[in-house]
This record gives structure tokens, C-alpha cells and sequence, in this order.
């Protein structure tokens, strides 16, 4: 019996029992492809949730199952596409508020409804697509652009990520596209026979091409667009500012440092000591790197007043370069690494090789910034002009000053304590020069110790009151706000700068790296004939990193930097963009020298992001041509069965047209046929079957109407003819085919 069943062909009985079980849960190789789906979403998701935005956060993994069940629900359903869409959005929208509210943090919220509200979208979008077309392309760009957007945010040992995605990403590719070229049969003779071959030569093939692709593609970066785009874009400013920016509240995941962060320095008790490497500077000498200045003291810490920004473009000088003529220019090269519209600058700034923003106070530079944020890795040059006078040079300057210089620069706030002037003025009693109140007020200043950990002053009192009779301790900020208002006090203009310490000596001579450690305050002094010089009010010591025991920052006392630091000349260092790197967890001062010009997994999301750019270009590019390609078959293979006879020998005469066999005038149908059938002799029957209904439906006594085998003999002739037709135009037919 067994025999005759398997000669027969009647299945098993365990085979039948499948099949049953099977066509009640739907098409296994819908749910693999669901599966894979699901893994796919899961790693940009699992990103996201690593990334720890917010704290506490969503459960963003169980609102994409949720997602792809509901979905999947909603498609075997057989409801409108509309309807279902609909329930979708309600369902999403419920799922959303349920898991943004549950939130203890209000401020966050409004990103956490966000980042849900989207992970449901990506699931529904992407589970229609492959339940009812097997379409895999809408997932994984989805996904790529979630997982892109937010590695471009965190450090790169994250970019584990990528290599997870991209190969399920293909898992997903092969398997469906495996499916619709039928190489997945219900067989499993056949799926093993053909499917797993087929699937694994696949998968390599990928694989060795995305590997090669990712190891020899250098860094690629386009400086140019992004300034170009910035300069013209410069109100997105005006967009962090605003009150509906749903990432207002979300931490940033690299070291940042912008303009907008600088608009107030106040007194606290915290100050940047980490050991991570803002900037990488090459200069023939170390200086002070200045960020910005502070011209107006309040109680709580300094402010600037309004200032103008002026665009400057690249290589151009700014001001009268003459007027420079006594000044020392010099050229340094400044590398990123962090994300900073940051411009360091040392002594005056003349000129750059990039597209900045000068901001300027009563004629005077006060900080130089890029129009947009510069990445980590990123490079410019500066020209600056440099005067280092001596102390004997300065001695011998007055207290002669431009009026604007002595409005704006002896200001001091309604309310001022008295204390502090009666201090200042007492101090420098026996001082006849500006000179000399400088040494004075410095020597006072130098018997304060040092301490970081400083609690703010009181609500309602003085800052540098605080810091003078009652704390008596205090880091960079609380010495050069003392100086700058001590030396007010007494006729002197001062201003707060800040920036970073010259730093610690790098692998090569004139390298300098400045950590975070090394961001620091410093006063300058007005001294007519010399401008703006620097002065050194904190105390040199190991707590401060001050080496300068004078308050004279000249071109001897910073050369002390070049003995000054953490690591000696030789050493290697490390961050984002430089050849060098430090494995997770080691410390930066123990450098590993990293193979190959680049981190790999690094280059692998560089490459992916890349090829994904290119091929959203060449969608765009696509576009006109998919219209077009539509709307001309739409044309060219509609049946129209009140005049199909005379549409489809009308459409043959335009197609015949197209390639260079247009009728004559004075050809009859089947003159013009015959014609045809000697270029194409394969189509001489379908070609006669064309003419011959075309004459007697046009012609005859059957006018108009035609029965339905005459139909189907029309419609078969009208596809051998117009394919026949089609393949002589060669290029556009290829451009035009739908196979």
C-alpha cells in the first residue's frame, strides 16, 4: 500500500498534517521573512537603546513587536489598506503615550513620544512591505537611516553596530529575493538543494565586497558643501533655541563645545578636568588658545553685551593688515576633536582657511567661530598676528587710553561691593604705572591656594567679594575675575578670556594637545601701543597646571610649556579622526597603535553611509524616469474594448514610428504590414491577425465589435508585435523594460 501511495504521489500523512498546520498560520516563508525582519529593526533599535538618550527611557524593543504583530494581524485581516492604516496610527499613537508618560521626567518626554512614535512607524511601514510584496529594500533603508543617525552620535565602539545590521540586512535581501526567484520551494529537498548554495554565495559575495570597500576607502568628508550649506542656513540657530525642539532636553553623546554654549560664565562648582583631547594644535611656538572674552561682570560671572558678527571668507585678511605691520604673524593648524564652531586664537586674528564668523565689540575681535559644527578629525588654519612686549616694554607705557576702549573696559556694575575697590586701591598704593598695579595686584592674589572643589557663592552675594574676604581659595575663574575687576577698580581696562593653557607637548615638534583639563581663565590688560596682553592671575602649581610663575605671559615664560605636561615629547596620543587610538576602558596616556589608517568598523559606517547617500541620489535621479516609464506603459498596454482593434494598430504604427519604420501616406494596413513582417518575418501571423481585425472593425460589416476569441487573438498578436518593436530601440528599451 505504502508503495503504491509513493508511485501514486500521495503525500505522507505527517507531510499532510504540516500542510494543514501550515495554511492555518499563514506562508512559513512569510514568517521568515518576518523573523529576519524583526532581527533587522532590532539591532537600529537595540542602538538606540544603548545609547541611553534619556534616563529611564522607553522600551523601544517591545514596541517594535508590537508593531510587527499588530501589522501582521491587520494585513491577514483583508482590510482596506486605508482602514488598516488608520487602526495602525491609533493603536501607534496609544502605544506612544502609554510609554512616554510612564516617564518620570517631563522635559523628556516630548523626545521620548518621538523616538516610540517612529519605532512604530519603521515596524508597520516595513511589515506591510514584506508581508504583502516581499519587498526588503523599505526596512533596511528605514533602518539604516535610524542606526546612521544615531552612531553619527556616539563614540566609535559602537560601531559594532553596523556589522550586525549589515549582515542580517542581507539575510533579508537574499532571503526574499530568494523567494520571489522561487529558488525557496515547499520542498525542503528543493530549498536545500538550491536555496542554502545560492544563499551562501551570496552572502560572501557581499560580505568580501563591503569588507574590501571598507579597507581601502579613505575618510571622506565634504568641508565645502557643509560651509556652504551653513552660510546660507545660518537661522537653524534660531531653530536650537526653540521651544518646540524635541532634542532641546537630550544630551549630546560627543564632547561638544559651541558658541551658544559661551554666552554666560558664572561661578560654580564644578570646572572641565577630564583627560580627554579637545584639540590637536601645531604652531612654531605655544601660546594661550583663546575661545572668547567676557566684558561685563555681574554679581554671578560675566556676559558680554550685543555684538555684530561678520562673515568672512577663506584666505581673506580681516581689518587693515597694515596696521599689523609691527606684529609677529604666524601660522598654526588647529585638528578637532570634538564637535566645536570653535576658532582658536592666539594674539589677533588676520585670516583662515575656512569660512568664519567674526564677532565684533566696538571694532574689537572678541571670538572667531565657524558657521557650522566642525566634526571630530577636522582641520583649519589660522594666520595670527602675535606681540609678546616684555615687562620692560610695558613698564614704561602710561595710563594714556582710547576713550572706547576706557568706556566699555572700566565698567563695573551698579552695586559693586566697596570692599574690593577699597582693597584694590589700598594694594596698589604705591603703584605710579599700570605696569606696577598688575605686579601688585598679582602678588596679592598669588597667597590664595588653589582648590577646585569650590562651592558657588551664596545667592545673594559677590562673586569676587566671595572669593576675596570670605573663601579665600579658588580655581582659574575665581583669580582672573579678581584680577579683571581689582584692576577696574584702579583706572586699568581688563576683561576676562578664555580658552585653553598652551598644553602638553605632542609626538612631533610644535605639536601641543589641549585636554579638557587644560580649559582655563586668564586676564587681559589694555596697554596703549600694545593692545590686548595676556596676564597669567592664577598661581603656577601640579593642582592648577600653571607653570608660569609671573603674570607675564611673554615669549620666555610660555616656552616653559614646552617641559610642561603629562606626556613627553615622542609619546603617542589619541582621538576621533587621529592615527592612533585607545582601546575601551585603558587609560589615554597608554597609547595602542592602531593597524591600517583607520579604525575598521569606523570605515565600515563611512562606506555604508556613503553607498546609502548614493543610492538615495540615484532614486531622486530615477524619478522622471520611473514617471515616464509608467505613464508609457500605461499607454502603450491599456485595453480599451470599445476600439481595441483600432488602439492597438495605432499604437503599432507609433512604436513602428519610433524606430524608424513610420507608414506612408499612401500605404493601405495591410501594405504597411506586410512591410513590417519583412523587417520582424517571426511576427507575419500576429501582424496579419493585427490588420486583418483592425480592417473589418474599421471597415466592415462587424464594425465595433468584436467577440471574445477575436479579443484574445488581438490581445496575444498586440504582445509579440509591440515586443518586437520594442527591442529594436535598443538602449530605451532597456531603460523602458519591466523585466
Amino acid at each position: 500500500m505504502d508503495g503504491s501511495e509513493r508511485k501514486l504521489g500521495n503525500p505522507p500523512a505527517t507531510a499532510t498534517l504540516w500542510a494543514e498546520i501550515m495554511s492555518r498560520l499563514g506562508n512559513w516563508r512569510v514568517w521568515v521573512s518576518v523573523v529576519l525582519l524583526l532581527l533587522v529593526l532590532e539591532i537600529a533599535v537595540l542602538s538606540i537603546e544603548q545609547a541611553r538618550w534619556i534616563t529611564p527611557q522607553p522600551t523601544l524593543t517591545l514596541v517594535l513587536v508590537l508593531s510587527l504583530v499588530i501589522t501582521w494581524l491587520l494585513t491577514r485581516s483583508r482590510l482596506p489598506g486605508i482602514v488598516a492604516l488608520m487602526i495602525s496610527l491609533v493603536v501607534g499613537s496609544g502605544v506612544t503615550a502609554w510609554q512616554a508618560y510612564q516617564l518620570p521626567a517631563p522635559e523628556v518626554r516630548a523626545f521620548a513620544a518621538f523616538i516610540v512614535f517612529l519605532t512604530w512607524l519603521m515596524g508597520y511601514i516595513s511589515t506591510r512591505f514584506i508581508i504583502r510584496r516581499q519587498n526588503p529594500w523599505v526596512a533596511t533603508c528605514l533602518g539604516a537611516v535610524v542606526i546612521l543617525v544615531n552612531l553619527s552620535n556616539l563614540p566609535g565602539k559602537h560601531f559594532l553596530f553596523f556589522g550586525f545590521y549589515f549582515v542580517t540586512a542581507i539575510f533579508l535581501i537574499t532571503w526574499t529575493r530568494m523567494v520571489k526567484k522561487h529558488y525557496v520551494t515547499d520542498s525542503a529537498a528543493g530549498s536545500t538543494r538550491r536555496g542554502l548554495p545560492y544563499l551562501a554565495a551570496l552572502l560572501l559575495c557581499l560580505v568580501v565586497v563591503a569588507v574590501s570597500a571598507a579597507w581601502a576607502t579613505p575618510e571622506m568628508r565634504f568641508p565645502q558643501l557643509q560651509t556652504m550649506i551653513a552660510t546660507r542656513m545660518l537661522w537653524k540657530q534660531d531653530i536650537e533655541k526653540s521651544s518646540f525642539n524635541l532634542f532641546a532636553a537630550v544630551p549630546a553623546k560627543h564632547p561638544s563645545s559651541t558658541s551658544t554654549m559661551r554666552r554666560d560664565l558664572l561661578f560654580d562648582d564644578v570646572w572641565n578636568r577630564e583627560d580627554r583631547i579637545n584639540f590637536v594644535v601645531s604652531s612654531p611656538q605655544p601660546f594661550y588658545w583663546r575661545v572668547d572674552v567676557y566684558d561685563t561682570y555681574t554679581s554671578r560671572g560675566w556676559t558680554n553685551r550685543p555684538t555684530s558678527s561678520n562673515m568672512l571668507e577663506e584666505d581673506v585678511p580681516w581689518g587693515d593688515a597694515g596696521a599689523l605691520a609691527d606684529h609677529n604673524t604666524i601660522t598654526y593648524t588647529v585638528t578637532t576633536g570634538m564637535n566645536t564652531d570653535v576658532l582658536l586664537t592666539a594674539g589677533e586674528f588676520v585670516s583662515s582657511d575656512t569660512t568664519v564668523l567674526v564677532r565684533v565689540s566696538d571694532g574689537d575681535v572678541v571670538s572667531v567661530t565657524t558657521p557650522r559644527v566642525l566634526s571630530p578629525g577636522e582641520r583649519y588654519t589660522v594666520t595670527s598676528s602675535i606681540s609678546l612686549p616684555s615687562p620692560d616694554d610695558l613698564s614704561a607705557v602710561g595710563a594714556d587710553y582710547p576713550s572706547s576702549i576706557a568706556n566699555q573696559y572700566l565698567r563695573l556694575p551698579l552695586g559693586f561691593p566697596d570692599e574690593v575697590r577699597l582693597l584694590s586701591e589700598n594694594i596698589t598704593s604705591n603703584a605710579s604705572t599700570p605696569y606696577e598695579k598688575v605686579m601688585a595686584i598679582d602678588a596679592y592674589l598669588s597667597q590664595f591656594p588653589y582648590e577646585e572643589n569650590i562651592k558657588p557663592p551664596p545667592e545673594n552675594a559677590d562673586g569676587v567679594e566671595y572669593f576675596l574676604f570670605t573663601r579665600k581659595a579658588g580655581f582659574c575663574l575665581h583669580y582672573a575675575s579678581a584680577m579683571v575687576v581689582m584692576l577696574r577698580s584702579v583706572e586699568v581696562p581688563a576683561r576676562l578670556a578664555i580658552g585653553y593653557l598652551p598644553g602638553d607637548p605632542g609626538e612631533g615638534d610644535g605639536e601641543y594637545i589641549l585636554r579638557d583639563k587644560h580649559y582655563h581663565t586668564w586676564t587681559q590688560a589694555y596697554f596703549t601701543g600694545y593692545g590686548w596682553v595676556d596676564l597669567e592671575a592664577t598661581p603656577g602649581s601640579a593642582d592648577s597646571r600653571v607653570s608660569i610663575e609671573t603674570p607675564w605671559i611673554s615669549a620666555g615664560t610660555v616656552e616653559e610649556y614646552r617641559q610642561y605636561g603629562a606626556l613627553g615629547p615622542g609619546e603617542a596620543f589619541w582621538f576621533p579622526g587621529y592615527p592612533y587610538g585607545v582601546p575601551p576602558g585603558e587609560s589615554a596616556t597608554e597609547p595602542v597603535r592602531i593597524k591600517g589608517p583607520f579604525p575598521f568598523a569606523d570605515a565600515l559606517g563611512r562606506v555604508l553611509l556613503v553607498l546609502f547617500v548614493v543610492v538615495v541620489v540615484g532614486l531622486v535621479l530615477l524619478i522622471p524616469l520611473l514617471i515616464f516609464r509608467s505613464a508609457f506603459y500605461r499607454w502603450l498596454w491599456r485595453v480599451d474594448r470599445a476600439r481595441l482593434a483600432a488602439t492597438v494598430y495605432s499604437r503599432m504604427c507609433n512604436l513602428a514610428s519610433m524606430v524608424g519604420l513610420r507608414p506612408r501616406p499612401q500605404q493601405t494596413p495591410r501594405e504597411f504590414a506586410t512591410e513590417l513582417a519583412a523587417e520582424f518575418p517571426e511576427q507575419a501571423e500576429a501582424l496579419d491577425n493585427i490588420v486583418q481585425a483592425y480592417v473589418e472593425n474599421r471597415f466592415g460589416r462587424r464594425e465595433g465589435k468584436m467577440g471574445l476569441y477575436d479579443e484574445a487573438v488581438v490581445l496575444k498578436s498586440r504582445r509579440g508585435v509591440y515586443e518586437s518593436l520594442l527591442g529594436r530601440l535598443g538602449l530605451l528599451r532597456r531603460l523602458l523594460s519591466r523585466r
